[in-house]
């Protein structure tokens, strides 16, 4: 891996199961050659095979159960800087082959092209090459279109540049869509303090008879919010909640002039930096952000 840029990021395309094993095997296998650390991150059936064909090697590998990682981007960009961080404790560098499961064209698939946009930034400072597969297999023409897009080599039976990759920040703010107005939530005062805030944040979502669990995780990413607004925005103007689109809404609405920044909350925070948003990134559905002439806007769906 070459000293200046410590993270790399492929993408490599398969045709057959076979195709995929026998690439990747070859990419682990120089891997651990060369003293580095060594992941295989897939669904159980992908995990079976590539232990059956890594052999005596497998116990040299670390090996992730992807069933239940791409629920969320925020969370799947968690689980996988941990494992790469725990990973580097023991070796100099990593490398790991992460097959990516995917739906429907539709529109929840820009968000994932957000995900692999933002493992360019978010693993940037890490001595990590990553590369990601994708069965081409009923692979529909706009997810391939946006893996070319968000990886900058291709892993074939050589690695080659790939002139199509774009910026990440730039394609994240294509993809970032703009928020649309709720006019249908409750507007209620945020009280003096945090724990005042919590209190009427508490009581909207017992209205909306939210589950306990859910209650808890909007409680946390609420409270990281508004603390944010009284510490950055110039205090709460005010706070808005309800139900939109069958889920659980708040916007906690400062006195500030906000951010502008589609990677904020995704990024590990490091120092503390960012820690609120990423908290909140965690617990939630989505977050949103805008300027309106009520004041700077963070929506947080549960």
């Amino acid at each position: 891996m070459s000293s200046d840029t410590p993270f790399h990021h492929d993408a490599f395309v398969y045709e057959s199961d076979d195709e995929y094993v026998g690439r990747s095997v070859r990419f682990l296998r120089e891997g651990l050659e060369a003293g580095e650390g060594v992941m295989v991150a897939n669904a159980r059936a992908g995990l079976d095979w590539m232990r059956e064909a890594l052999g005596a090697d497998a116990h040299r590998v670390t090996f992730i159960d992807t069933t239940y990682t791409y629920t969320h981007p925020a969370r799947a960009l968690s689980t996988y800087h941990r494992a790469f961080r725990d990973r580097l404790r023991d070796v100099p560098s990593v490398r790991a082959v992460a097959d990516m499961r995917t739906g429907p064209p539709d529109d929840a698939w820009d968000e994932w092209t957000g995900y692999e946009a933002l493992c360019n930034v978010s693993y940037a400072h890490l001595p990590v090459w990553v590369v990601c597969t994708y069965n081409a297999n009923g692979l529909p023409d706009p997810i391939l279109e946006s893996v070319w897009r968000t990886h900058s080599k291709r892993l074939g039976s050589e690695r080659e540049s790939n002139d199509r990759f774009e910026d990440p920040s730039e394609l994240l703010r294509e993809l970032t869509r703009e928020p649309e107005p709720l006019p249908d939530l409750r507007s209620f005062s945020a009280g003096p303090d945090l724990e005042s805030f919590r209190e009427c944040l508490a009581r909207e979502l017992a209205a909306e008879r939210v589950p306990e669990t859910k209650a808890l995780d909007m409680l946390v990413a609420g409270t990281e919010i508004a603390a944010n607004a009284m510490r950055h925005g110039g205090g709460i103007e005010e706070v808005r909640a309800g139900r939109a689109e069958g889920r659980f809404v708040c916007e906690v609405i400062d006195r500030g002039n906000g951010f502008d920044d589609p990677m904020a909350g995704y990024l590990v925070p490091r120092q503390g930096v960012g820690a609120g948003l990423w908290v909140a990134r965690q617990l939630a559905w989505r977050l949103e952000w805008f300027r309106s002439p009520a004041g700077f806007t963070v929506r947080t769906w549960l």
